[in-house]
């Protein structure tokens, strides 16, 4: 019964039992109410109001769009455009704006005591954006949300393995190349400066200079190994690299149906002399 009495004695009771959200909606209601208050009973309910208000949050939504559903927490309370604030206890809540047409939009909001936040939805500039990302993914063949792999079906397990695997031997025998060159370096230099303190080059007949010589010829010889290795390192980087992209490549060709399969391939081949490696790659489109 919406009667004055009813709603003053109401949040009197919810103010008095701590339930401030409803104290607050039943003041609302009574000093909105048809008929003139007393005085006495006006000024008493604007102070019940006030404090009321000190102790929950409230929201101040606005809608661009009339007639969108907007739910708190799973439940509808009403119909843009809202009047006034909505009272709501303090704390973490969603809200979900959604009208046919329009694309829904979810806040997460944290309430404060006494405090109003205000909320603007915009479904029309949310509906536009919707627009632009589906014709931007038109353009690039792809319809929104989904990806050129995914719509022809993905790689599957075992290839995604193949391709990780012949790229970490990739990297790996690249590092490798380059630890190796700058470990030779490295012994050439430690040879270069034993050599500088030496007289010349018959110093190595003199007991006195014997030692360093035999950490020159090890040091040498340390280089020359770690060279070759360092070789070896990119030969595996080259091999892999070709590897790697020959299949990504191979598999690229194999979806594409408009090419007959008479006229698609990849033949990676491989040359390796001394000293020298080379690779190429051939492939049909």
């Amino acid at each position: 019964m919406p009667k004055s009495d009813v709603l003053r004695n109401l949040s009197i009771s919810e103010i008095q039992s701590g339930h401030y959200v409803s104290a607050a909606r039943h003041l609302k209601q009574l000093l909105s109410s048809p008929g003139d208050l007393p005085s006495n009973v006006r000024e008493e309910a604007n102070n019940r109001l006030a404090q009321a208000e000190a102790q929950i949050g409230q929201l101040k939504i606005g809608v661009d769009i009339a007639g969108a559903e907007i739910s708190i927490d799973g439940t509808v309370i009403g119909r843009s455009p809202l009047e006034g604030s909505w009272y709501i206890e303090p704390g973490q809540h969603e809200i979900i704006v959604s009208k046919a047409g329009y694309p829904s939009e979810a806040r997460q909001v944290f309430a404060l005591a006494g405090v109003a936040i205000p909320i603007e939805v915009s479904l029309e500039t949310l509906r536009r954006e919707q627009a632009a990302d589906a014709k931007a993914a038109e353009l690039m063949g792809t319809s929104e949300g989904q990806s050129q792999t995914a719509r022809e079906g993905g790689i599957g397990t075992g290839p995604t393995i193949v391709l990780i695997t012949t790229g970490t031997l990739a990297a790996a025998s690249l590092a490798a190349g380059i630890y190796f060159t700058a470990s030779a370096n490295g012994h050439d230099s430690d040879a270069d400066g034993l050599a500088e303190r030496m007289p010349g080059l018959g110093a190595c007949r003199d007991a006195q200079w014997l030692a360093d010589c035999e950490q020159i010829v090890r040091s040498r010889q340390d280089s020359e190994d770690d060279r070759n290795r360092a070789m070896v390192g990119f030969v595996g980087f080259g091999v892999a690299s070709a590897l790697t992209l020959g299949y990504a490549l191979w598999l690229t060709l194999d979806r594409d149906e408009s090419v007959p399969e008479t006229a698609k391939g990849v033949e990676p081949s491989i040359s390796i002399g001394r000293g020298t490696a080379s690779i190429h790659l051939h492939a049909r489109f």
